[in-house]
């Protein structure tokens, strides 16, 4: 157990309201335990999971809290075959990443056999989206990311619905059901078209655009996946312009979990398009959010890459 570490997050959704499975498990009981009372302290556990050459690290949380915390280690180790195997135990209100590669009924028996025979379970291979601007030295992970209409509901409700966190995502989307299925003062704020350049290497794209959306998940919220690019890059994009027609319709066909070459050439000429790529590169002036998080707002130009794949053990 002294090569394996343990972040829980006491505050996230789950985890505060019905205790922490790992704790329950009986596992934590060792130098290697962090409690995430404040992230303030997530860097320097990190740096000590390094130092001490920890090879399998449990994270118990939401997904705001397995973002910030593989971000922390690829922040101090961007060679992902340098990282340790992770676990995730979903414990938040949103477990979109853990729902992909964590444990779906973490007890305690399945718990103490990763813990002690992690060589014997199940493993799962998932790249992050990383992205970082020309002018920083900064590179932000995740696993979502959005221009347009999303940021600019992110930004509504922070300023009027004065939501924040977890609460503040579940805002954010039900302001963005409202802006679909309605003609109010919301819609035309948010789904206001702003100008977008992206480079996909093979195909540029240079107009004013309603939403862009790219991730690593192979799916989204309760099984949607609004991509069906073809290719084997493992950073999906899908994109609506500004003349994008029929949105409420094409939104639900966008939903469904595949789609025919009918469907997709519909898609395309009502101004919405999806690819399968490694890297692109964008450049905007409106803001972007990565994993529910508005990142710094830049008008440099964006890289958008996958990295190589994190390996989860579940």
């Amino acid at each position: 157990m002294s090569s394996t570490a343990f972040f829980i997050n006491p505050h996230s959704h789950t985890v505060a309201k019905h205790g922490s499975d790992l704790e329950r498990a009986g596992v934590t009981n060792t130098s290697n335990s962090y409690i995430l009372d404040t992230f303030g302290t997530l860097s320097s556990a990190v740096s000590q999971v390094f130092a001490d050459k920890c090879k399998h690290v449990f994270i118990e949380g939401g997904d705001g809290t397995i973002h910030g915390v593989l971000s922390m280690f690829l922040a101090h180790e961007p060679d992902v075959s340098k990282l340790p195997d992770f676990t995730l135990l979903p414990g938040g209100m949103t477990n979109l990443v853990a729902s992909h590669v964590g444990l779906k009924r973490p007890s305690r028996k399945k718990i103490i056999a990763l813990v002690e025979r992690p060589d014997t379970q199940k493993t799962v291979d998932l790249s992050m989206l990383g992205t970082k601007a020309e002018n920083s030295e900064t590179t932000h992970y995740g696993f979502l990311l959005s221009t347009g209409a999303l940021p600019a509901a992110t930004r509504y409700c922070v300023e009027h619905v004065h939501s924040k966190g977890v609460g503040g995502s579940a805002a954010v989307r039900s302001t963005l059901l409202k802006v679909l299925f309605s003609r109010g003062v919301e819609r035309q704020i948010i789904l206001k078209p702003t100008p977008l350049s992206l480079d996909l290497g093979s195909e540029r794209i240079d107009d004013d655009h309603i939403i862009s959306v790219a991730t690593t998940l192979p799916r989204l919220m309760i099984g949607l996946k609004p991509f069906w690019g073809t290719g084997d890059g493992s950073l999906m994009i899908t994109h609506a312009n500004k003349d994008a027609r029929h949105i409420k319709s094409n939104m639900a066909r966008m939903l469904l979990p595949g789609q025919s070459a009918r469907a997709s050439a519909t898609l395309k000429r009502n101004g919405f398009r999806s690819w399968n790529v490694d890297k692109a590169v964008m450049q905007l002036s409106g803001e972007v959010v990565l994993d529910g998080e508005l990142l710094p707002q830049t008008d440099a130009p964006i890289s958008l890459f996958a990295t190589k794949p994190l390996r989860f053990i579940r």
